[in-house]
This record gives C-alpha cells, sequence and structure tokens, in this order.
C-alpha cells in the first residue's frame, strides 16, 4: 500500500515558523516520528512538497522517504487554505494510497481490513453546535455547493470524516470527490487573494465534510481506523495525544491546540529520542539558538541573570561551581543519558508483575541542594518562584541536573519521597528492590492504604522520569 504525506510551506521558513506548533522545532520532531513511524511498517512512502520542505525535509533531516515529489512551489492558493495542496494530492494517485497528516503517528501497521476497503478515513464525525457555527457561517455568505453537500449541511448535527487518514482503494471515487473539491473552489473563487468568501472553515467544508456528503450519496463503505464516531469536539488528550501510551494506541493524532500544550510537544520529542535519537540530535542542531550548551562557552550566557532573579549569592556561586564542573560532559553522553531516561513509558504501562523485573537507575550527574531552613522567607519564596512559578511551595529541597536542550541545565524542586528515590538510585537495583525500601519510609496501618501509598509512588517516578532524572530499563 502506497502512503503519501503532502506539506506546503506557503513560501515560509520551515526553521523560523512553527506552522501552528508551540515551536519550529516541535513542528520539526512532529514531522520525524510520523514519517519514521509510518516507513518503519511501509516500503512505499511519497512526500509531497515544495523547494523549502525538500530542503528542511530531505536534504537537513534526512527523513527516509521512498520517493519526494516537489509539486508546489507555484501554487496559487491562500495561506489559510492547507487542505487544498491535500486535494492536489489526492487528485495524483493512480493507485490505491493512503495520505497521512504529519501531525499523526502510526506506531503499528494498520489492520488489513483498513488497507483493502474500497474508502478509509480515521473516522466519523458528529458535529456539534460548533460545526453548525462554522457552517452556518460558510452559508451566510452564499457559497455555491452541490445539492447533495447542501442537503448535509441543513443538517443540525453536520457529520465529517476527520481526514488525518485518508484515500483507499477506490480510486474513481477519490477522483470524483476531488473533482467536486476543486469545482466548489472555482465556483466560489476560493483561491483568489481579497475573495471575502476566503475562510479557514472552508478547509472543513471541501475537504471532511464533502467526502462524507459524497460518500454518503453513493452509500459508500468507509472503513475507519477509529472505529467508533467521535463528536467534532471530543477529540481527547489520553485517546490521541497521550506519548506513554505510543506503542499501545493504533494512531496518535496532535489536533489542533494541542500542538501549543508544552507537555506534549516535550514528550513528543522525548519518543521521538527514544526510539530515532539520529533524527531527533539532527533536528535540535538545527535550532542551537534555543540550546545554548550546543552553542559552546555556554556558562556565563547562562548565568548572565540569575543574580538578579534570584538575589542570593550563595545559591548563585554553588550553581555556577555546578556548571563549570559539567562544562565538559560530551554532548553524545547527555544525549544518550536523555535517550535512556525516555524509555520510561514501557516501564509505567508494564502489568504489576513486569514492573518488579525492571532495573532502575538515575542520571550521573545530579546534586541536590537543601534551602536552607534560616533563610529569610522572602529568599525563600524568591528561589521557589524562579523555579517553579510558585513561592507558596512547601517544598524545600532543588535538585539540579545537566541537560542536551535549553540552558544546559535543570532545576526542579522535589519532595520527600523524590528525596529519597534519588538516593536510593545512586546505584541500580530493581524496581522490586526500591518500591520495597520507599514502601517502609511510610507509615500506615492496613494493607487498604497501600494502594494509595503506590499511587502517590508512581507518580513521583513518573515525575522523576518525565523530567529526566530516572530511566527503567527492562532485565
Amino acid at each position: 500500500m502506497r502512503i503519501t504525506q503532502t506539506f506546503w510551506t506557503a513560501n515560509q521558513s520551515l526553521l523560523n515558523n512553527n506552522f501552528g506548533w508551540i515551536s519550529p522545532q516541535a513542528h520539526l520532531m512532529s514531522w520525524a516520528l510520523s514519517c519514521l513511524s509510518i516507513r518503519k511498517n511501509y516500503d512505499d512512502v511519497v512526500l509531497y512538497t515544495d523547494s523549502e520542505g525538500y530542503r528542511v525535509f530531505i536534504e537537513l533531516m534526512k527523513l527516509p522517504y521512498t520517493e519526494v515529489v516537489v509539486q508546489y512551489d507555484d501554487l496559487h492558493c491562500p495561506q489559510l487554505h492547507w487542505a487544498y495542496p491535500k486535494m492536489l494530492t489526492y487528485s495524483l494517485q493512480q493507485e490505491p494510497f493512503i495520505h497521512v497528516d504529519g501531525d499523526l503517528y502510526i506506531p503499528h501497521r494498520l489492520n488489513a481490513n483498513i488497507e483493502n476497503a474500497g474508502l478509509i478515513a480515521q473516522n466519523v464525525e458528529n458535529g456539534t453546535k460548533y460545526y453548525k457555527s462554522m457552517m452556518g457561517d460558510i452559508l451566510q455568505r452564499q457559497v455555491v455547493v452541490p445539492d447533495f453537500l447542501h442537503k448535509e449541511l441543513d443538517r443540525d448535527s453536520i457529520r465529517a470524516y476527520n481526514a488525518g487518514v485518508l484515500g483507499g482503494n477506490d480510486v474513481d471515487f477519490i477522483q470524483e470527490y476531488c473533482r467536486s473539491a476543486f469545482q466548489i473552489i472555482e465556483d466560489n473563487h476560493l483561491n483568489d487573494e481579497g475573495n471575502p468568501r476566503i475562510h479557514v472553515n472552508n478547509n472543513l467544508l471541501y475537504e471532511q465534510v464533502l467526502f462524507f456528503a459524497l460518500a454518503d450519496k453513493y452509500k459508500k463503505k468507509v472503513a475507519t481506523v477509529i472505529e467508533r464516531e467521535i463528536p467534532d469536539n471530543g477529540y481527547y488528550y489520553q485517546d490521541f495525544c497521550d506519548f506513554y501510551k505510543y506503542d499501545q494506541l493504533p494512531m496518535l493524532h496532535i489536533l489542533g491546540g494541542y500542538k501549543r500544550n508544552p507537555r506534549i510537544c516535550n514528550l513528543l520529542g522525548r519518543t521521538l529520542l527514544n526510539k530515532y535519537p539520529e533524527y531527533y540530535k539532527r533536528i535540535v542542531e538545527l535550532f542551537t539558538k534555543d540550546h545554548k550548551r550546543l552553542q559552546g562557552g555556554y556558562t556565563e550566557r547562562c548565568l548572565s541573570d540569575l543574580s538578579v532573579q534570584m538575589c542570593m549569592a550563595t545559591y548563585q556561586d554553588y550553581l555556577k561551581n555546578l556548571l563549570n564542573e559539567w562544562k565538559d560532559i560530551p554532548v553524545a553522553e547527555l544525549l544518550e543519558q536523555e535517550r535512556r531516561t525516555s524509555s520510561y513509558p514501557v516501564f509505567l504501562y508494564a502489568d504489576k508483575d513486569q514492573q518488579l523485573r525492571f532495573i532502575m537507575g538515575r542520571t550521573p550527574y545530579v546534586d541536590i541542594f537543601e534551602i536552607p531552613d534560616e533563610w529569610p522567607e522572602e529568599a525563600k519564596k524568591l528561589i521557589k518562584e524562579r523555579i517553579e512559578g510558585s513561592g507558596l511551595l512547601k517544598l524545600k529541597d532543588i535538585v539540579c541536573f545537566p541537560t542536551l536542550l535549553g540552558d544546559g541545565y535543570k532545576e526542579l524542586m522535589i519532595n520527600d519521597i523524590d528525596y529519597n528515590i534519588l538516593l536510593l538510585l545512586e546505584t541500580e537495583r530493581t524496581f522490586a528492590d526500591l518500591y520495597n525500601s520507599l514502601i517502609d519510609s511510610f507509615s500506615f496501618n492496613g494493607r487498604e492504604q497501600e494502594p494509595y501509598i503506590r499511587k502517590l509512588i508512581m507518580d513521583e517516578l513518573e515525575k522523576l522520569s518525565y523530567n529526566g532524572l530516572i530511566y527503567a530499563r527492562f532485565e
């Protein structure tokens, strides 16, 4: 089965524009993970792009597409109509295919019943008032559409197919679908700059709603990767964005506002690092301006404004000494350290018996600073606000450790459980040994309290793992 992807830059720089993501780096990491997850399972993966897409994706990132078609350099299309180049890619296919968006990842090959279907989409969408208001806005502008599509738009609940995944073996139908879309665009002059009918919601109209309405007109069955129907506002984190479940889900799709969620983007990067470290390294090296350690001579730049922020020479000197100790740590060693700590979701989602066999350890460069009791409350509040954004935290220990990215180091406020975990993991030990040592430090009566204590421990292990302090490997 041929897999296709489309990226049109609209004459924007991939290294400077975030294309709706939290950063350009996160955007490129998404494309890398999308391509690599597909390439792991399919031997024919084609990218349709423009010259800038070719330069970055192929020449700089070296993504392993089996074919690249530079198709969209002179595309006449408003920037808001990002679905239009996708429709062009659909129309160019003369054999069965599946198109996959660059914010969607496929950890495992799709089921045979999907690949063999006449028509394929991600899932059916049930429109709420959100879709109805968008389509109502389009109709108020007197957009000309075929009768069968107008009938769908008149419904209280407008239905569509999510086109994160779209394609199939019925190429004749897909060609007619594309012709219908292009006719709507032409009849309404939607590619003409200055036309008041140009609106981002037109993407939904001529790609997703049209596909549903035309399939319904011909009573075509559409196989969906996600079998259940989903409300247009029902794409929840745990179902589509939870990278901890990457290897367990049929697909992940980072839609809309999730692209600007720092935690999701961080876990996206760590998943890429864990599975494809060479591509992760290539991408971060494209953004050395954002990562002081990768610039060389980083220590003075890192500390240039700390004294103003912290107003405490003691901690300033402590941190400066640490950074001097860490300044010569090889980048390759830090990359390996962060790759190792990125594998922890496998541990978190293992069953309890399997977890007991994991070996736990911590990163080699860890130092803990205990905020002195005698410090004035104002100073304690200041340092906590600087690190965690809140001076009301009761925590008084700070763990410091070197990192590959950002300022080249990180500070994290920790509690007593975290402190004990880090001390116990000065040398590797099994999770069973670690858990038994930790459980002994709690005072509780009755086994009924142990599930609560276990959850506390697992939450802290997740926090330390997420922040890159500890790792777990299966023995």
